[in-house]
């Protein structure tokens, strides 16, 4: 699981460093930092993982923190896998005019020893024993890390890669979401608006997930029976729920004629039950806008279920009261700043004597007096 990020030269974080548990409620005020630690979270994931070229530079460049004059941007993120304790850092910094980006260092340790580094323009590969093996030179407009193809030789760091490309943001919009399904994506997108695609990939590669799905839908959604995927010509497919009321025929409705509720709903535990329950990390950026308190919490109960089995992590942003008063007292952080400045993160704290749940004490802005 995810255990450290750090960040500086990022919009609001310099030197921030964030230490986050199995399960932790993120808290602050509006422009605190919360949704930009989403985006730097996805920044630094897609880079490592996907192989894409920085062109030009500018959009990362235009992210650095306004009120600092300097020119190298750091990320470094800690994972504990197998036992084992990760570090991926990345240094990258503009040149040249018009200004570009490169990487001037791109490294993974294990347990405090390399087995992946790009320094100076040269990758320098380890095997699983931490013995140096390979040097090579590379593009320094892109991530080397993303280009390592498994061997037998190093599996350790193809564990990570593969966790880090496994761990997910949402900042889900039904709004945006439709029901045709024209072929299966590997990975959600960060609002599920291609949810249709991802839940055909899922539904032929985990099918005990997926019926563990359906029987929680079942329970949370009134005379709610089954997804489906109908054909609709050759290699189109119609994501359909089905309900039944008695013994009446079934009624069938296409993914984007249910409610946003109904949406938000089944993506949240298709969430829990193809991401958290199989162990991976998530950050899920406000799950709660569209959904009543009275479906939330359910939600929340098997989330903890899943949590206390010691499977998977779950990160959330919230303003909800729900979760604040279930999650805040043990599992909260607050992202403080003063004025425009700085983001740094503290503990959620409240007197165990005071009458106010933590969500009036939000309300209040009492916390942490």
């Amino acid at each position: 699981m995810l255990t450290k990020l750090y960040i500086d030269n990022f919009r609001c974080f310099v030197n921030f460093e964030y230490r986050p548990g199995r399960r932790e409620l993120i808290l602050g005020h509006n422009g605190s930092g919360k949704s930009s630690l989403v985006d730097a979270f996805l920044f630094l994931r897609r880079f490592a993982t996907s192989g894409y070229i920085i062109e030009d530079g500018l959009g990362i460049l235009n992210e650095r923190t306004r009120w600092m004059n300097q020119r190298q941007q750091t990320w470094e993120l800690a994972a504990l896998l197998g036992g084992g304790a990760y570090v991926y850092r990345l240094v990258i910094e503009p040149f040249g005019e018009p200004p570009q980006i490169r990487v001037t260092t791109e490294t993974v340790h294990l347990d405090g020893k390399p087995i992946f580094e790009f320094q100076k323009g040269e990758v320098h590969l380890f095997n699983d024993q931490f013995q140096h093996k390979v040097t090579y030179p590379f593009d320094w407009r892109r991530s080397a890390l993303a280009t390592i193809i498994p061997r037998p030789e190093n599996q350790k760091l193809i564990g990570f890669i593969r966790w880090f490309s496994q761990s997910l943001c949402f900042k889900i919009n039904p709004l945006a979401m439709g029901a045709r399904a024209e072929g299966e994506e590997t990975f959600p997108k960060v609002d599920l608006s291609n949810f249709a695609e991802w839940y055909r990939h899922l539904i032929q590669n985990y099918p005990r997930e997926n019926a563990t799905l359906l029987t929680s839908l079942q329970s949370v959604l009134e005379e709610f029976s089954v997804l489906k995927l109908e054909s609709l010509g050759e290699n189109i497919r119609i994501l359909q729920a089905e309900f039944r009321h008695a013994h009446d025929p079934p009624l069938k409705f296409n993914f984007n004629e249910l409610s946003d509720g109904q949406r938000c709903l089944i993506c949240l535990y298709a969430i829990l039950h193809f991401v958290i329950a199989r162990g991976h990390t998530i950050i899920l950026d406000e799950p709660d806008n569209f959904v009543s308190l009275r479906e939330i919490q359910p939600w929340l109960n098997a989330v903890s279920d899943v949590l206390d089995e010691g499977k998977g992590q779950i990160l959330i942003i919230s303003h909800h009261p729900e979760l604040m008063n279930q999650w805040a007292p043990d599992f909260g952080v607050r992202f403080v700043r003063e004025g425009i400045g700085p983001v740094r993160v503290t503990k959620f704290n409240i007197e165990p004597s005071n009458a106010l749940s933590p969500s009036e004490v939000v309300a209040r802005g009492w916390e942490n007096e």
